[in-house]
């Protein structure tokens, strides 16, 4: 991680400027306030917090940081990173703009899982221990450059950020964004159901919840996701949702990153929509999807413009999820 901070100032727009004009007996037509915009700064490093000991004292200032986590990452690759992070501000919905102002959120590049064991691992999970405890930051993830592919080639930073969204910036209940959005995954899950019923003995599409569960998933599940999520190769056949590490896996997968108290699902299923709407073809749909005969998901379609036999982006199933991000996170482009 370098050390010298420089700020990439995403201004949307101007900050507050200009007023209203004073009415008197000359002048009944006041100067009209001009609309304002809220700037989101995103920084590419953060000084002196580069190792676990530095955690403790590091010092972040609200807004967006986009770091490289090791050296290897490339400018060309932090800069691409960056880019997409300012093309979802400047399209996002000033509400969600005001959120993501007010918070402190770390994108961090690094080359792989592998290079998570040692000192640098430490030092994410540092990160992400003061961020439980409410300190230094509220939410953090990473984007890999060597793990399979070069994420930052990808929309991979739109669907890492939708989920940083959910899970840490939106407020939940507490804001109107929060709760359409947790009102349009319940939608999603409503018509997944009313659309099976539909179809009758023809294929239609199906989402497992359970991977991204994270051990929060009640009787509401989505459609044809097992009351009791359990391993494919238990270790132990009569614990079949127990794991490896001893975690309960019956209402979910648990997220070692991710450690609130939420279910994950939402957050992850609406970073690949926004991933398809902006980049198609180089998007990846999430894994859950899938048809209920064992169809592979079709990465095609107007999205919720379809029938209820499509196992695609037209499936009915997405319109809420589409209305939702239109109206919150594509309202400017």
């Amino acid at each position: 991680m370098y050390l010298s901070r420089t700020t990439v100032a995403v201004v949307i727009a101007s900050a507050l400027s200009g007023c209203g004009g004073a009415n008197d007996s000359n002048n009944n037509n006041p100067t009209p306030t001009k609309p304002t915009t809220t700037k989101v700064n995103v920084y590419s490093s953060v000084e002196n917090c580069s190792v676990k000991a530095d955690v403790p004292n590091c010092h972040f200032e609200k807004g967006i940081y986009i770091l490289k986590v090791n050296k290897a990452t490339t400018d060309a690759q932090q800069q691409r990173v960056i880019q997409r992070v300012k093309n979802m501000m400047e399209w996002a919905h000033d509400e969600v703009r005001k959120q993501f102002a007010n918070k402190r959120t770390v994108i961090g590049i690094v080359e792989g899982e592998a290079q998570l064991n040692g000192p640098l691992g430490e030092f994410v999970l540092a990160l992400n221990s003061q961020k439980v405890k409410g300190l230094t930051i509220e939410g953090i993830e990473l984007i890999y450059t060597n793990q399979g592919k070069d994420e930052t080639l990808y929309p991979t930073t739109y669907q890492k950020m939708m989920q940083v969204y959910d899970y840490y910036i939106d407020g939940n209940s507490n804001s109107a964004v929060g709760s359409e959005l947790t009102s349009a995954y319940g939608e999603f899950k409503r018509i997944l159901k009313a659309k099976k019923s539909e179809a009758g003995a023809a294929e239609y599409l199906t989402f497992n919840e359970c991977n991204y569960g994270n051990q929060q998933l009640g009787a509401d599940r989505a459609v044809d996701t097992p009351s009791k999520c359990i391993l494919s190769h238990p270790d132990d056949p009569a614990k079949p949702s127990i794991d490896d590490e001893g975690n309960d896996i019956a209402n979910g997968k648990p997220d070692m990153v991710h450690t609130v108290k939420l279910n994950l699902n939402p957050g992850a299923l609406l970073g690949t929509v926004y991933e398809y709407k902006v980049e198609p073809g180089k998007n990846t749909p999430a894994g859950e999807l899938k048809g209920s005969k064992g169809a592979a998901f079709t990465n095609s379609g107007k999205l919720g413009e379809g029938k209820a036999t499509d196992v695609s982006w037209a499936s009915p199933a997405f319109k809420p999820l589409n209305d939702f991000m239109d109206k919150w996170f594509f309202v400017n482009k």
